[in-house]
């Protein structure tokens, strides 16, 4: 691979694992944004569906006989199952599913648990509800999702999101390759590229991908070129590491993105006294 291939696989696989990162961004945000809207206590089924159900216990109840379920239908039925304790906050919750019978006519079913009464002066809280909403079918329980990519698509936010953040790795570890590509192939030709500039008060200093290995010591001046090939300024080394170094700029301008050329092997005082 040569400079050039290098360099536009390093713009076409960067583009890519961009444009693949901002995806699953927005995929995250369509999931959040629809779990926000119904709270986490909204369900959507079809005939014959066993929607699984978690949730704490209804205030006053410790156990499943004393969970009172009330609403639905014959048709729509939620069954509290068994007792866990919670991974985070470790309480006591419960688990069941919400049972659609085959014969279930579309529309929405509230259920809402409660406890035993609670004593005198005790601040009441508001029952849990849950809301089942039964659709004809698959499609239009699809179509009527508060996920924007599940209306459309079909698909998972969440799942949709993962996937598209693990395909972003390959492509930006495939751009990362190709930049030390160009790299290695810029140091070969006595060159590197400047990627930070800072303005000091003894001027502006960069720092480029040269050091030491490539013969690079304090007080050699280097030139400076633009992506076009054409010299714009002078820096002097002032410190050099085996693979970058850094230099204060003598002359002209630099921007990040331009490259610099090893001179001759001479300090930045020698070039300055041969000039005329």
């Amino acid at each position: 691979m040569n400079f050039s291939q290098a360099r536009k696989a390093q713009t076409a696989f960067g583009w890519i694992a961009a444009a693949l990162l901002l995806a699953s961004l927005a995929c995250l945000a369509d999931g959040l944004a629809a779990g926000f809207k119904d709270q986490g206590r909204s369900f959507q089924a079809v005939p014959g569906d066993q929607v699984p159900v978690t949730a704490v216990l209804p205030p006053g109840a410790s156990t499943l006989a004393e969970m009172r379920v009330l609403g639905g239908d014959a048709s729509v039925v939620l069954v509290p199952e068994e007792l866990y304790t919670g991974f985070w906050l470790g309480g006591t919750m419960w688990r069941g599913s919400i049972s659609v019978d085959v014969s279930a006519a579309p529309g929405s079913r509230t259920f809402t648990l409660e406890g035993p009464p609670l004593p005198p002066g005790t601040r009441e809280i508001p029952p849990q509800t849950y809301t089942v909403t039964v659709y004809a079918d698959p499609l239009a329980m699809r179509r009527a999702s508060p996920s924007f990519l599940t209306r459309f698509t079909g698909l998972n936010p969440f799942t949709s999101s993962l996937c598209l953040f693990l395909l972003a790795l390959p492509a930006g570890a495939a751009g990362f390759l190709a930049s030390r590509r160009m790299e290695q192939l810029l140091t070969l030709e006595g060159k590197g590229v400047v990627y930070r500039t800072k303005e000091t008060e003894d001027g502006l200093v960069i720092a480029f991908s040269l050091g030491s290995r490539q013969g690079l010591a304090p007080g050699m001046a280097v030139r400076i070129l633009d992506s076009a090939g054409r010299a714009t300024g002078e820096a002097s080394v002032t410190a050099s590491m085996p693979e970058d170094a850094t230099a204060r700029l003598l002359s002209g301008s630099c921007d990040v993105g331009d490259m610099v050329v090893l001179s001759s092997g001479a300090t930045a005082q020698d070039e300055a006294a041969a000039k005329p």
